[in-house]
């Protein structure tokens, strides 16, 4: 018997989630166990039951995607791929920094979306052709970071407090705590307050 992975599809876009779910549908190795049309909901979803990718839209009607990403890797280290219909390079380039193992264009032929859904999952990354052409090579961080270090990291430099990232991303704040001291040893710095200044000049962010 063939194990299947359980898919969540984001999107709030009726076609797209119905066309996700008769291509994976058509797939022995994958069931779609949700589509969602809003962001909000995702990190409590993936809390209730096992999902073992997220195919995520970074254009949602009600929270920037990028933060729905920070809070599902750092809080749960899932496994994320982007299926966007817009190429924004900076957004694209934080998605990849905060731990999407793919990114996908809604131009692209339903092949590279398979193939980038099998890549995920084995631990690589790919980037679709559409994707790369605009996107250039992605270069990895010059500093090693964990998911939940990157989305810690994210939230820092919108200002938000240890509380707060602690609520988000569902941890106990001794352990927010814990990677912002990581933080400061790997970026090497003396407080907290220069984590973000930091990680901007190492093109981090």
């Amino acid at each position: 018997m063939v194990s299947k992975h359980n898919i969540l599809i984001v999107d709030d876009h009726r076609i797209t989630q119905s066309g996700l779910r008769f291509l994976f549908g058509s797939l022995d190795r994958y069931t779609v166990v949700g589509a969602l049309d809003r962001g909000a909901t995702v990190n409590a979803f993936v809390q209730s039951q096992p999902v073992d990718l997220v195919i995520l839209d970074l254009n949602l009607p009600d929270v920037r995607g990028i933060n729905v990403l920070a809070e599902i890797v750092g809080s749960r280290d899932m496994t994320v791929i982007i299926l966007t219909g817009e190429t924004h390079v900076n957004e694209i380039h934080s998605a990849l920094k905060l731990g999407a193992r793919a990114i996908v264009s809604k131009s692209d032929s339903l092949d590279h979306i398979v193939a980038a859904c099998d890549a995920a999952l084995a631990g690589e990354i790919y980037v679709s052709p559409h994707i790369g052409e605009a996107l250039g090579k992605f270069q990895q961080p010059p500093v090693a970071l964990s998911s939940r270090q990157m989305a810690i990291l994210h939230y820092l430099a919108q200002g938000e407090t240890n509380k707060e990232i602690a609520y988000r991303l569902a941890i106990a704040p001794p352990t927010v705590s814990f990677h912002i001291a990581e933080l400061r040893r790997k970026l090497d710095v003396p407080h907290n307050r220069k984590i973000v200044e930091r990680a901007n000049e190492l093109n981090l962010l």
